[in-house]
């Protein structure tokens, strides 16, 4: 692509220049609209009409090339900032590291891993509600970290469904996995 961008486009038409230059490949075009969305919420992209949109400080004079920098420059920097820190995970034209799971949700979490204290079960013939609270307790880390992220992620114009969009790529990414415990004799020893 040699000519530069249009003026004013359309939702549509930046899905597609994004998944082309500027985005992952795996990232499919409900998410990359969510993305642009959230886009919108950082001052990238403005809304001119009801569905123009244009990307924040790119001239119409410039060519292709140049507007390409000015984009992908604009990712990066607000992927430096607090604000615009899970961007990282949607820049597909360079490679970049990315933030931990920690990072994005702040130290506070950390603090709260430390109070957990694990108590034994008392009974080991579980009812059902039993198993069901044991379960929440286990998952409750794991919908803490989505609803933080998740309330991080909306804005103006992110939508909640939209933030869900966006947080189970993030997810994806980090591909975090619970830690290894400790291996544990579990059968009766055998007496003598």
């Amino acid at each position: 692509m040699n000519t530069p961008l249009p003026e004013k486009m359309e939702p549509s038409d930046w899905v597609k220049i994004l998944k082309e230059y500027f985005i992952p490949d795996d990232l499919n075009d409900e998410a990359c609209l969510s993305l642009i969305h959230y886009f919108e919420d950082l001052g990238l992209l403005c809304t001119i009409d009801r569905e123009v949109l244009v990307w924040s400080g790119l001239s119409k004079e410039l060519g292709w090339d140049a507007q390409k920098t000015i984009i992908q420059d604009s990712i990066l920097k607000m992927s430096q900032t607090e604000a615009g820190l899970e961007l990282s995970f949607f820049i597909g034209f360079k490679k970049v590291d990315l933030p931990t799971l920690e990072s994005l949700i702040g130290s506070e979490k950390s603090n709260d891993r430390q109070k957990i204290t694990t108590q034994p079960e008392l009974a080991s013939d579980l009812s059902n509600l039993q198993i069901v609270k044991k379960v929440g307790k286990q998952l409750k880390p794991f919908l803490d970290v989505e609803n933080k992220i998740v309330s991080k992620l909306q804005g103006k114009h992110t939508t909640k469904i939209d933030a869900r969009h966006l947080f189970q790529y993030i997810f994806g990414k980090i591909n975090s996995k619970a830690q290894p415990r400790k291996w544990e004799q579990l059968s009766r020893k055998r007496h003598r």
